[in-house]
């Protein structure tokens, strides 16, 4: 057909002078133009050099970095480039959260260019999205404390990061011990503190006596090896860097600057009987009166989002039809990983997003496009009873550096 014509789209022919596969390119090429100048525009990427050079030196690294630097996301991928992982070594990032570790890995898979599941994966309990390329791994910290079971020198690892550090879960406490005694049997040169003719005590050492057959088998296969330094870095966004340099013998602490972003925030003249029911009030005016943006309202757990989603959804009913264009996305841990993915996928056109989410998106996740935070300054904690033994979820106010690091979550 002259001078470039329309031609049958399905035959891969050219339409209007291009063909589908440059289009394809083009989305392509544009797609990693954008990748690379977001991680160009990080505040972490003018650190880099810096960073790198302090794992280099220093064997324990405790890092905080404000939410939004880019430490979850960009400091794996620098450890990869410089050679962290010769010899088929892995970087391995541990999440507190599911939702955490399977974001960040799809996210840093696409920055890589490469396919989930091969450089870059992830591992969470039942659902495992790795292969034996895969070179920088997030996971649970309940997941690396399994492998712990059968590794006790984490031996594939050439660097562990324990990401949102500050939350001090059971699991992360306890991975920090183990981790603190596999650095330190690492840290020594060879092999030379294997016992040999007692390997039991090895064993005993990282990880207790209940396990010392299963240590012993281990250790049998690893005398003749020799296991590198472990780099172990400690990380989050509102973490009090002194407690832990501290535990790991006087540890370099490193800042990071976060993006300024500017913060308007509103408080209530007088306290709420229903924090509920002003929250409510509140999507509802900002939905009607403001301008475009999500919408992000931190609630205490799983019960109380179920019932604000179905509260919210009858006052919509209540609205004239112009202005029912409110979408409600739940996030919490028990949710299957598949729904929690929703609250990053953009809205519809023309809607707006409320996101009812519990503390699972104050520092974890970074969720695109919200311009509201509403947080009623209530969080369910785990506490635990000296008197009767017993430990249980209640529900009590939050911490002033909680609030901060609601703060930044506002990054339309």
């Amino acid at each position: 057909m002259a001078n470039g014509g329309v031609r049958d789209f399905t035959s891969g022919n050219q339409i209007n002078g291009k063909a589908p596969n440059e289009d394809r390119r083009d989305d392509s090429f544009v797609r990693k133009q954008r990748i690379a100048q977001h991680r160009k525009s990080l505040p972490i990427a003018s650190a880099e050099k810096r960073l790198v050079e302090e794992v280099r030196k220093n064997d324990t690294l405790v890092i905080v970095g404000e939410t939004g630097s880019g430490k979850t996301t960009q400091l794996p991928q620098y450890l990869f480039n410089v050679g962290f992982c010769r010899d088929g070594k892995i970087i391995g990032i541990t999440q507190p959260r599911r939702v955490a570790a399977v974001t960040v890995a799809k996210r840093v898979a696409e920055e890589c260019g490469v396919a989930l599941g091969q450089r870059v994966g992830y591992s969470i309990r039942f659902e495992d999205e790795t292969s034996n390329s895969t070179r920088i791994k997030y996971m649970t910290d309940g997941l690396l404390l399994r492998e712990a079971l059968l590794d006790p020198y984490l031996s594939r690892y050439s660097v562990i990061i324990v990401d949102e550090a500050h939350e001090r879960t059971v699991h992360t406490d306890v991975l920090l011990g183990l981790l603190k005694n596999v650095l330190n049997v690492r840290s020594r040169s060879g092999n030379e503190h294997l016992n040999i003719e007692n390997p039991k005590a090895n064993s005993s050492m990282l990880l207790g006596k209940e396990n010392d057959a299963q240590g012993v088998s281990v250790l049998k296969r690893c005398q003749g090896s020799k296991f590198p330094p472990l780099k172990l870095i400690i990380m989050s966004a509102s973490l009090d860097a002194r407690v832990f340099s501290e535990y790991f013998g006087g540890a370099r602490a490193v800042h990071i600057q976060g993006r300024q972003f500017p913060v308007d925030i509103l408080y209530t003249t007088e306290p709420e009987t229903d924090y509920v029911d002003a929250a409510l009030i509140t999507i509802f005016q900002i939905h009607l009166e403001e301008g475009p943006g999500d919408i992000l309202l931190f609630l205490t757990g799983q019960e109380e989002i179920e019932s604000v989603e179905r509260l919210v959804q009858e006052r919509l009913r209540q609205l004239p039809e112009g202005h029912q264009k409110l979408l409600t996305v739940p996030i919490f841990s028990s949710l299957p990983s598949e729904q929690q993915m929703q609250v990053f996928r953009p809205a519809p056109a023309g809607f707006r997003k409320v996101i009812l989410a519990t503390n699972i998106a104050e520092t974890s996740v970074t969720i695109p496009g919200i311009k509201y935070v509403i947080d009623p300054g209530l969080v369910k904690a785990r506490t635990y009873s000296a008197k009767t033994g017993v430990e249980s979820l209640i529900i009590v106010r939050t911490f002033k550096s909680t609030g901060s690091s609601k703060e930044w979550t506002c990054r339309a």
